[in-house]
Parts: structure tokens; C-alpha cells; sequence
């Protein structure tokens, strides 16, 4: 997939051409600690384990998108026990910093020694809220769930997301918009009606997305000022990507999109449910060995009963 070789988000990258590249942090270590406002996450560096900055080419913003919902639909599942706090930590240790990402690039970027001189105000600047992080992975993750089961209904002709949609979450309810198609048992009635206001749900999708800060930049790369995003969390990356989803939605030319969807498209695993992005126009199934191993065991079962048809045959 075409990569944008640029550190910030321009009109051009929001609209859709190749995928985005953003700058990033990473601390070698972090610790959940109490404050006044209640959990928090907290870096750990020193001088010898400083946090790394730069732009990033090897997690795209898709990827953080399908990382950060799977996170949420493990956590929102009602039957959930998996520590809140533990999940977080977990993801921060496994991605890149969530939070304050320009403020603490520039800071790590300004001088070799950075993280010493500075050490102090880098840790306050990098701590958060867990409450913060979850009410932000929640806006996001209802929003996503909505918007998939719309376009797997519509350019997929698959119902399933669709019809379990609602549910009386752990973290949040989803959202209920197409509650009132309940009444419809028929598959095919079912789809007509919500296709026939499909346009109408899409506007409370594009309603729930947040406004995106665009300000004045220098590009310390070509010298030219730019109007670009103010990226200051991965939400702000996940929300960029997911407007360029939606605003990317086109009539298929292929009625069968489970083999012409075109490579970085998110699915769903069609083992274990999850999301990912697809790297191939066959695939199916998530990277995960079990999915995997899932995959093959059907496909040989499917050339197993391919050869026997044809001896029956002959």
C-alpha cells in the first residue's frame, strides 16, 4: 500500500491518497498509579531508557484503528473481567503513546538529551487518565460499530452486525439507531428497509465525528508552511483514517466484494470476529496462528470434498 511520506496530516492525506504516516513516542515502560481524578497512566524512562520519537512507518493509522476498536469490543463485551486498567497499560506498552503525541515530539526532538533535561515535564505531559482514554476508545468504538454494520449490510449483503448491533455493554450501550428494524424477521425485509434510509444513517455517523483541529505547520523536512491536522492523540489518527473510510465509500464494481475488496479494506475475521486490514484481495481471516490454522483446516476440507465430488463424478 502507498505510504505518504509526510510528518503531518494535510487536506490532501485526510482525503484519501495512500494511507498516513504520523509522528510517534514511545516510553520503554509505564506504571498505573491514583491521582485526585483516579487511575492514571504513568511513563517510566531514564537516562539510559529514554522514550523513542520520530515518524512512524510501521503502524499505520488503519492498523491503530482496528487495534483500538478490537481493544474496545474486548473490553465493552458484557462479560468482560479482564482488568480495565491492565488492557490499557497492556495497549500502551504494544503501540505508541496515546496521548500529547506533537507536544512531546517537539519537546524530544529538541535538543540530543532531551529526556533528561526535560524529564520532568515530559512525565506530566505523558501521564493520563484511564477514564480519559476509555470515554475517548468508547466515542470511537460505537461510532465504528455502527458504521460496519452498514457497510457490511449494504456492500456485503451480510445482516449479522446489523441485527446485533444493540447490546447493554460493559464500558457503554451501543448505539440503538437501528433498533426500530427489529420488528422485520424476514432477512431480505429487513435489508430493504434499512437501505431504503441507509443515507439517513450514514448522517448520524458523520454527525458523531468529532471537529478536526487543522492549524498552520512548518514541515522541518521541505521548509514550507503547510495548513495541516493538529494531531495531539491516536484517537485524533483513528478519527483521520475513519473519515477517510467513509468519505472513500463507493459503489462496488463487483457484487461479490469478499474477493474484490481492494488490499487494506477492514474486515472481519471470519474465525474469531475481529478486525483487521486485509493485505490481499483473498483474504479472510485475521493474522492470528488460530485463524490461521482455522483457514487451512477448511480449506482442506473444501479440497477434500472437491476430490470426492469429482471421483463421484468420474
Amino acid at each position: 500500500m502507498k505510504k505518504l511520506p509526510a510528518e503531518n496530516l494535510s487536506f490532501v492525506e485526510i482525503g484519501g491518497v495512500g494511507e498516513m504516516i504520523y509522528r510517534a513516542v514511545r516510553f520503554p515502560e509505564y506504571i498505573p498509579d491514583y491521582d485526585d481524578d483516579g487511575e492514571i497512566i504513568k511513563p517510566i524512562f531514564t537516562g539510559l531508557h529514554a522514550p523513542e520519537s520520530g515518524t512512524d512507518y510501521s503502524l499505520t493509522g488503519q492498523e491503530l484503528l482496528v487495534s483500538l476498536c478490537n481493544l474496545y469490543c474486548k473490553l465493552n463485551n458484557p462479560e468482560s473481567t479482564e482488568s480495565i486498567s491492565d488492557a490499557v497499560w497492556d495497549w500502551c506498552r504494544n503501540n505508541i503513546h496515546p496521548y500529547n503525541i506533537d507536544n512531546l515530539y517537539e519537546m524530544l526532538e529538541s535538543e540530543k538529551f532531551a529526556h533528561i533535561t526535560f524529564m520532568d515535564i515530559i512525565e506530566k505531559d505523558a501521564t493520563f487518565s484511564i477514564n480519559r482514554f476509555i470515554k475517548d476508545l468508547c466515542n470511537l468504538g460505537t461510532v465504528f460499530e455502527l458504521y460496519f454494520a452498514l457497510y457490511s449490510l449494504k456492500y456485503y449483503g451480510d445482516i449479522y452486525y446489523a441485527r446485533n448491533l444493540y447490546y447493554e455493554g460493559r464500558l457503554r450501550d451501543s448505539l440503538s439507531f437501528l433498533e426500530r428494524y427489529r420488528q422485520y424477521v424476514d432477512d431480505k425485509e429487513y435489508k430493504t428497509h434499512i437501505l431504503e434510509n441507509y443515507n439517513g444513517h450514514i448522517f448520524q455517523v458523520i454527525d458523531m465525528f468529532p471537529d478536526f483541529r487543522m492549524r498552520l505547520k512548518l514541515d522541518k523536512k521541505t521548509g514550507k508552511v503547510m495548513y495541516g491536522a493538529d494531531i495531539q492523540s491516536v484517537f485524533d489518527i483513528c478519527w483521520y483514517t475513519f473519515s477517510r473510510m467513509v468519505a472513500d465509500v463507493a459503489p462496488p464494481i463487483d457484487p461479490d466484494l469478499r474477493y474484490e475488496e481492494s488490499q487494506g479494506t477492514v474486515l472481519s475475521c471470519l474465525c474469531c470476529g475481529e478486525f483487521f486490514v486485509r493485505r490481499s484481495s483473498r483474504q479472510l481471516y485475521c493474522d492470528n496462528p488460530n485463524c490461521q490454522a482455522e483457514r487451512n483446516r477448511k480449506n482442506r476440507r473444501a479440497s477434500y470434498a472437491r476430490k470426492k465430488a469429482a471421483e463421484a463424478e468420474n
